[in-house]
């Protein structure tokens, strides 16, 4: 029952993402994204600014397919690379203004969820419900945790230490 709710939650908020994303992607083919570059926008969102060996190892893509992603997402505006000031060689990969207006749909969507559980529930049962989750993203998600402490370069505060 529990993973049955867990399951049903996480493929509705993932719909509605996905939905919202197609939606609001420009149907104009030089700005287009196909499905695949978008999971990679986001990947590269979620994993904070990431160097392209990163990126490349995150996705398990070879580094001329990852390159290849990247400067797709890059012409059309979704992604820029920024050299690392202490290692010119090193490139780090940041999505743009561009992406985030996309991105932000399932903010708002999360927004609105936290909206009706504060209207439905009492002010312990959101507390405890919220509670709850924090314990599982800091402590239950640790394949994902471990991850991206070691890997990704996320801003400071995102991950529990």
């Amino acid at each position: 029952m529990l993973e049955d709710n867990l399951h049903e939650i996480y493929l509705k908020l993932k719909l509605y993402y996905y939905r919202r994303i197609f939606r609001k992607i420009s149907t104009n083919e030089e700005d287009a994204l196909t499905a695949l570059e978008a999971f990679c926008a986001e990947a590269i969102f979620g994993l904070g600014h990431p160097t392209v060996t990163e990126f490349a190892n995150f996705i398990n893509a070879s580094q001329p397919n990852a390159a290849y992603k990247i400067a797709n997402l890059e012409k059309r505006g979704y992604i820029t690379k920024t050299k690392s000031p202490e290692d010119g060689r090193i490139i780090h990969l940041s999505v743009t203004d561009k992406f985030l207006q996309i991105y932000g749909t399932s903010e708002r969507y999360v927004s609105i969820l936290a909206k009706r559980i504060e209207k439905n529930f009492t002010p312990e049962e959101v507390e405890k419900f919220s509670d709850m989750m924090k314990i599982i993203s800091d402590e239950m998600m640790s394949e994902v945790n471990n991850y991206l402490r070691r890997k990704a370069d996320l801003p400071k505060g995102v991950m529990p230490e």
